[in-house]
């Protein structure tokens, strides 16, 4: 039996196949044998580059910054570390194809935070990274708990538990917080897989390998808890939209929880975009009503916080705050700049707006900031000026109804606003916040830049090709 189907009739196939055809998606990039075969010769050079830095003594060397005496042992265990965490990959509980992508990303992962990052550390003789190692170690720390927005003091604390079950390793330490960022980039996958209802391992390596992604989440500090947070709060968000099921309201919860440990003012930010969803996808006028009273009376809690935070009794405090804060973050050098604007009146900072959301979400340009890291930054955001271009020459108007479009890019535009004011004063902190909503914006960006005709296409031929249903007469 031979059934007509065309392009437009869309991508639900079932309707028109018979009950015994199924077509077996096919997402991956290489094949799983070819994907062991690249693991294992990336765990050759791995091993290898280890061998060459302790033989040579690059080690001592490059970590001369790093307080720790002992730094060959140091690094010993933490390569010990990230090889235990690397074979316990085969028993986590994801998908079977997932724990090959998830072995690949973490031996590159494992080669830039033992490898790549020696180099970056052996240039600064001071990183928060030392201290939140070190503090924690000395007999007369005392732990104080959590608190909410006290990110450095929390760091703190976690470091002073891990302390607890495991060894005072720089090193390792700095593995297990690749793993947190590793894992909160898996959470935001899984949310992308929830939205398309489609498995693609690509989205999964381009999160993952992105160079800001990849460096900034593997670093000590509180960029991979605050990203865990956040992909907590994204997971969240889109699995209610899905399955409105309450296990996806109490991790969306958790994720905002974390955040505002880190940074009190992320709170607001993550809560005000969720009206976007009761708003456009809730049936009914009283479910509706009390979703938006929901998110309203926490987003009116998350602001008190925040105002309690940094001491606000007056209107005219915002500014004032807003202007102290933002100067705080000035630094001399090659990616310091000076704003000219006076933030304590509300037209000059209100004109800012546009140009510190530029800065916040795509600068340095290139050739900016002319180190290194400054360099990469500017290719890297170059390549999503490029592709926010092709996401605005293709974006189709239908894709902006849709809730969860609405809710990113209403969580994007919030995040630049309010980052806007810090990030232009210190490129180099701009690329290390932008980790906070980068893995967002770049799927909204490969979202709506996707090639839709095209891609249409392409399957009607592969379904005439393989099933033999009749081409369109």
């Amino acid at each position: 039996m031979h059934t007509t189907w065309r392009p437009e009739h869309g991508f639900s196939l079932r309707p028109l196949l018979h009950k015994n055809m199924y077509i077996q998606p096919n997402n991956s990039i290489i094949s799983r044998n070819k994907s062991l075969l690249i693991n294992a010769f990336a765990i050759g050079i791995y091993g290898v580059t280890i061998a060459f830095l302790c033989l040579t003594g690059s080690i001592e060397a490059l970590g001369a910054n790093i307080p720790q005496p002992d730094l060959l042992s140091d690094y010993t265990i933490g390569v010990i570390w990230s090889l235990m965490l690397g074979l316990s990959i085969s028993f986590w509980p994801v998908r079977s194809r997932d724990k090959v992508a998830f072995l690949t990303i973490w031996i590159v992962k494992s080669f830039i935070t033992l490898g790549i990052m020696l180099f970056y550390e052996a240039n600064y003789s001071f990183l928060d990274a030392y201290s939140y190692f070190n503090v924690p170690m000395q007999y007369d720390f005392e732990w104080a708990g959590l608190n909410i927005g006290q990110g450095t003091e929390n760091i703190y604390s976690i470091v002073w538990l891990y302390y607890k079950i495991m060894p005072a390793s720089y090193h390792a330490l700095k593995v297990s917080f690749a793993l947190v960022g590793l894992i909160a980039i898996y959470l935001i996958y899984r949310a992308t897989v929830l939205f398309l209802q489609k498995e693609d391992i690509r989205i999964l390596y381009v999160l993952a390998l992105f160079p800001s992604i990849l460096f900034w989440s593997s670093i000590i500090g509180k960029d991979p808890f605050t990203l865990l947070g956040i992909a907590l709060y994204v997971y969240g968000v889109i699995g209610w939209y899905r399955f409105r099921k309450l296990r996806f309201i109490w991790m969306l919860a958790l994720g905002v929880v974390i955040t505002i440990f880190i940074r009190v003012w992320l709170g607001p930010i993550l809560i005000a975009p969720i009206m976007i969803i009761p708003l456009f996808s809730v049936r009914g006028i009283l479910p509706k009503l009390m979703m938006i009273t929901l998110t309203t009376g926490t987003l009116v809690f998350m602001s008190a916080q925040l105002l309690n935070h940094f001491n606000v009794e007056a209107a005219q405090d915002v500014l004032t705050i807003l202007d102290t804060v933002s100067r705080s973050w000035s630094e001399d050098g090659g990616s310091g700049q000076t704003i000219q604007a006076d933030f304590t009146q509300i037209h000059q900072a209100l004109a800012f707006i546009p140009l510190g959301m530029f800065t916040a979400l795509f600068r340095p340009l290139p050739g900016e900031v002319l180190n290194p890291f400054g360099l990469l930054a500017g290719l890297e955001n170059l390549i999503l000026l490029l592709l926010l271009l092709r996401a605005a020459i293709r974006t189709k108007l239908h894709d902006l109804k849709n809730p969860v479009v609405m809710w990113a890019s209403l969580f994007v535009l919030t995040w630049a606003i309010v980052y806007g004011f810090i990030s232009y004063q210190n490129l180099g902190t701009a690329v290390r916040f932008r980790l906070q909503i980068l893995p967002v914006l770049l799927c909204l960006l490969l979202y709506l830049g996707r090639q839709r005709k095209f891609a249409k296409k392409l399957l009607y031929y592969r379904v005439v090709n393989e099933y033999g249903i009749s081409s369109p007469r």
